[in-house]
C-alpha cells in the first residue's frame, strides 16, 4: 500500500515538475519517500527528523514540502494540539477527507458521513469544479468531557 502511495506521488510530482519546467531531484524524491512512509498526518519536525538520518538538510525538507503542496501531493492543515501546528497529509485516491478533532487533547478520528459527502458532491458552484475536499470538525471528545465532568 505505501509503495503504491509513493509511486503515485512520484508520478504526480514528475508531472508537476515537467509542467513547471523544474528539474527532478534525488533529494526531493527521498523526502517524498519519507513523507509517504510516515504515519499520517505528520509535522514538518517529524519529517525533518527522519530525513536527518539520510543527511537531508532542513531547507531541502521545507522546500520540498512547499513543492509537494503546489503539486497537490500533500495538503497542509493548521491544527491545535496543545498549540497551533501545521500538519501534512498525503492526498490519496480517497479525495474526500473528513475528521473530527478534539480541541482539548488533539485526538483525531476519521469519519465517514455519507449525507455530508453527498451534499458536498451534489453542490454546484459557478465557475468552479470540485476536485477534492477536506472537512475538519472541532469539538471535545468523550474522554475529555468525562474528565471535565469529574473535576
Amino acid at each position: 500500500m505505501k509503495k503504491t502511495l509513493y509511486n503515485n506521488a512520484v508520478e504526480r510530482l514528475n508531472g508537476y515538475l515537467k509542467a513547471n519546467e523544474m528539474r527532478p531531484s534525488v533529494v526531493r524524491n527521498a523526502v517524498l519517500e519519507q513523507a509517504c512512509y510516515l504515519p499520517q498526518p505528520f509535522t514538518a519536525k517529524q519529517l525533518v527528523e527522519v530525513c536527518k538520518e539520510q543527511r537531508i538538510s532542513i531547507g531541502a525538507v521545507y522546500n520540498s514540502l512547499n513543492i509537494f503542496i503546489s503539486a497537490q501531493i500533500l495538503h497542509a492543515t493548521e491544527r491545535q494540539r496543545g498549540k497551533m501546528a501545521t500538519e501534512y497529509e498525503l492526498i490519496t485516491g480517497n479525495q474526500h477527507h473528513m475528521q473530527i478533532i478534539c480541541q482539548k487533547c488533539g485526538r483525531v478520528s476519521d469519519i465517514q458521513d455519507r449525507a455530508i459527502a453527498r451534499l458536498i458532491q451534489e453542490r454546484k458552484y459557478s465557475n468552479f469544479t470540485l476536485q477534492h475536499y477536506s472537512l475538519f470538525v472541532y469539538g471535545e471528545c468523550k474522554v475529555c468531557r468525562r474528565l471535565k465532568s469529574k473535576n
